[in-house]
């Protein structure tokens, strides 16, 4: 998960196309997804759950929150995946995002940590 969430955050869809069971989307958008990818600015992952993924697994589950800035706020996009383990690697399976945004006030310190209000940053 954690080398997925730095695919998305540097925008290698190439990454994100190789590590997943269903790389059925054309090439148009993927060009959108790295076009949006490149738009935002990732602030974090966070962990939430794993079940099995282990070293002796081939199957495992991953509950995450991946944070990123954009337009006016913060989006959140908690997800639980699977995991399978496939060649030896492990490929994201599939999971149903729950995307929450909240939104920043200009003058509000910028999410992204890079202490300047969030209109000089991300607005």
């Amino acid at each position: 998960m954690r080398s997925r969430y730095s695919a998305f955050a540097t925008a290698n869809v190439e990454y994100l196309r190789a590590t997943q069971t269903k790389p059925t989307r054309d090439a148009s958008s993927w060009d959108e997804t790295r076009t949006w990818a490149q738009s935002v600015g990732w602030v974090g992952l966070t962990i939430v759950d794993r079940v099995k993924g282990g070293e002796g697994d081939d199957d495992g589950v991953v509950e995450f929150i991946a944070r990123y800035v954009d337009g006016d706020g913060v989006t959140a996009l908690k997800e639980r995946s699977t995991f399978l383990r496939h060649e030896g690697r492990w490929i994201y399976d599939e999971g149903a995002p729950d995307v929450t945004r909240t939104r920043v006030e200009r003058n509000a310190p910028c999410p992204c940590g890079s202490g300047k209000k969030f209109k000089q940053c991300h607005a």
